[in-house]
């Protein structure tokens, strides 16, 4: 098996949950790449996979091109909030 390079905002439960089919695989990939199971990983970080554990989920992200990245990031946009920022007709609604 090849490495996996991680991509922007991914955490190891990420890697595990696509590339192993579940995150069952998250302390096994912690171990064995020594990486904090918490940690957000570098974009780039490259990780030694573990063996697949569902084939079927597995073969789902890579079917529909789904490439999970939950971690905070940092980039998050605060929305702010109050009728001062809002617009008529968008969520300011006049009945």
């Amino acid at each position: 098996m090849r490495n996996i390079e991680s991509t922007q905002g991914q955490w190891l439960g990420d890697v595990a949950v696509k590339h192993a089919g579940g995150i069952e695989a998250l302390f096994e990939l912690a171990v064995l790449n020594n990486v904090s199971p918490t940690e957000n990983l570098k974009p780039g970080t490259q990780i030694t996979p573990v063996a697949i554990e569902n084939k079927r989920i597995v073969n789902y992200y890579e079917r529909n091109d789904i490439n999970p990245a939950s971690s905070d990031t940092g980039t998050t946009r605060v929305r702010r909030r109050g009728i001062g920022n809002m617009t008529i007709g968008i969520d300011f609604i006049v009945g």
